[in-house]
């Protein structure tokens, strides 16, 4: 699908060499050699370098150019990271301020921006209890974009609401809140942190000691090390599942604000629809409950805009039809349909097996002799045949004679 944006890809070999290099030196400097030795390791060396940045240039940027002209915004993302996507947003905004706790990253992010050679970037390392207090000071003017990629999941309730409060006062009049990449905490399975079908609804007590079962070594080995008294905390900062609850308590009804769900045709080439969402979604819609569709999603990726959005509501995104249901309900279907044939065929070889339990006994044997006998005189194969013996029989007296 081209997006308009291919030329930002980070696909030459020497750059992506010195990204990695500048990864490896710094935001995974503390990491187990040996973890980084593994394939998991080596797969999240890969998602830093460039596979995050690839995934933000290919879906989000084209996502959030339907909302707004990027080249004429001033982006603040809180929760940067390695910069994987403020470097995206910067290929094409006019000023990003990144924002993040964790001092390696924001150095990571640093030589990423060096590297690409981004001049119109600030990052910005700031204390937790000081970070939503530097986003106002630092942005008197306000914003006109305010993205948290892969961020809500790892904060506490708490940090959620103070955050998506602050981000909302901040956003100038059009501006928009971006949520991208968070796991929702209303489907079944918890493909973000512990690989485990039902695992985000456990409280802490019960998550703690069930991570030992998690497919997960690296969060099994994680868990397995701390307190139960420290438990809940790293199971937050680890990451879980976000609703549209957290939304609706900080800014109240979201619907007026909701442009972007997630069933735009960028997102679902990023995140197609999965089983346990289009189960959510089937439940939402049959029972009345009022979730947006957008938070039927498995992972939430969604737009809020500050104000007047009535036209673009209007052109929002529908859910696409139900296909793994379906499916479902076209083998159960075609089982019935097999069983149906099973059964009659049963019930035929039986009837046979009776015919020929009744055709076996002597009286039905001459019967039925006689009644085929009967049938075949009456056919013009027997009076062709009975002509053909008389006139043979008749040249024979003949010739006697």
């Amino acid at each position: 699908m081209a997006t308009g944006f291919e030329d930002y890809r980070m696909e030459d070999p020497s750059l992506l060499a010195n990204v990695r290099e500048a990864l490896l030196q710094s935001y995974f400097a503390d990491f187990d050699p040996l973890f980084l030795k593994t394939q998991a390791g080596q797969s999240d060396i890969a998602d830093h370098v460039d596979g995050r940045y690839n995934r933000c240039v290919d879906h989000v940027l084209p996502w959030l150019a339907r909302y707004t002209k990027l080249g004429q915004t001033d982006i603040v993302e809180l929760g940067c990271g390695t910069g994987s996507s403020t470097a995206a947003f910067a290929q094409v905004a006019r000023h990003v301020s990144g924002y993040d706790i964790h001092a390696p990253s924001v150095h990571a992010a640093r030589s990423r921006m060096t590297a690409l050679k981004l001049g119109n970037v600030d990052m910005r390392v700031v204390e937790p209890a000081k970070l939503l207090e530097s986003l106002k000071q630092d942005n008197p003017n306000g914003a006109d974009i305010f993205v948290l990629y892969a961020v809500l999941e790892h904060q506490t309730p708490a940090e959620r609401l103070d955050t998506l409060r602050t981000g909302w006062e901040l956003l100038r009049p059009g501006g928009l809140m971006v949520v991208v990449d968070t796991p929702n905490r209303l489907v079944y399975f918890d493909a973000h942190t512990s690989l485990m079908p039902f695992f985000h609804l456990l409280p802490p007590e019960l998550g703690w000691p069930y991570a030992s079962r998690s497919p997960r070594e690296n969060f099994r080995d994680t868990m397995a090390q701390v307190s139960a008294e420290s438990a809940p905390m790293m199971l937050t900062r680890w990451g879980l599942g976000v609703s549209h609850h957290e939304l609706e308590v900080a800014l109240g009804d979201i619907e007026p604000f909701l442009v972007g769900t997630g069933f735009e045709p960028e997102i679902l080439d990023m995140f197609p629809v999965t089983l346990d969402e289009e189960v959510l979604r089937l439940y939402v819609e049959k029972s009345g409950a009022r979730v947006p569709a957008a938070f039927t999603r498995n992972t939430l990726n969604f737009v809020l805009r500050k104000g007047d959005n009535a036209d673009l509501i209007a052109r929002r995104s529908a859910p696409p039809p139900f296909r793994h249901l379906a499916e479902v309900a076209s083998h159960r279907a075609q089982a019935q349909r097999v069983q149906e044939l099973e059964q009659h065929l049963q019930a035929q070889a039986q009837r046979i097996r009776e015919l020929e339990a009744h055709i076996a006994t002597p009286p039905l044997r001459h019967q039925l002799a006689d009644h085929l006998n009967g049938a075949l005189k009456q056919t013009a194969l027997h009076r062709q045949a009975r002509r053909l013996v008389e006139w043979s029989v008749g040249r024979v007296k003949r010739g006697s004679r």
